[in-house]
């Protein structure tokens, strides 16, 4: 899927892959540090910013998935979001991953990407957003929550060196 929305605030979204952009996700993914710490309890590497790219659902194709860098005016790489559509049901998308450089974060930003992903997805049919919140990243929870996100589950999941609560949050659209 190519994406390319433009936001109020100058800012851009749009599809980034891996052969043009991996040194960016890779320089944002030290940036955003703080998340790999508070998750998997190491810093990130060049690994975790391929599979930024590469990781899929169960039976789910490459043709589901899309990564969307947001770019600042100046076009660099300010966050991004990783989807997969159609899971785990036809009409329900997932956020696997959203990401928004620490510099960026307490403007809006993060929202309003949300937002417009939020559109393209109903724009396409989707019904539900799903995504996956760990209980320890107190900010990304009531992030979420603000956005509407409701917990539906709770369940024990071991990361590379931590294990937590992950909440699996859904919003009908």
């Amino acid at each position: 899927m190519e994406i390319n929305i433009d936001l109020k605030n100058g800012y851009k979204i749009k599809t980034i892959n891996k052969n043009d952009n991996i040194n960016q996700v890779y320089g944002l993914c030290k940036r955003c540090s703080d998340y790999y710490l508070l998750h998997d309890g190491t810093y990130p590497n060049y690994e975790d910013a391929e599979e930024i790219f590469t990781s899929l659902p169960p039976n789910n194709t490459y043709e589901d998935k899309f990564v969307a860098g947001i770019f600042s005016p100046e076009n660099e790489l300010a966050g991004l979001m990783e989807v997969v559509r159609n899971y785990p049901e036809p009409d329900s998308w997932i956020i696997g991953l959203m990401f928004i450089d620490p510099d960026e974060r307490k403007n809006g930003l993060g929202r309003m990407s949300h937002d417009a992903v939020k559109n393209l997805a109903i724009n396409s049919g989707a019904k539900m957003f799903r995504l996956g919140a760990v209980e320890e990243n107190t900010n990304g929870v009531m992030f979420w929550s603000s956005l509407g996100y409701k917990k539906v589950k709770e369940a024990k999941r071991d990361y590379k060196k931590k294990t937590h609560n992950l909440y699996t949050m859904t919003m009908e659209l």
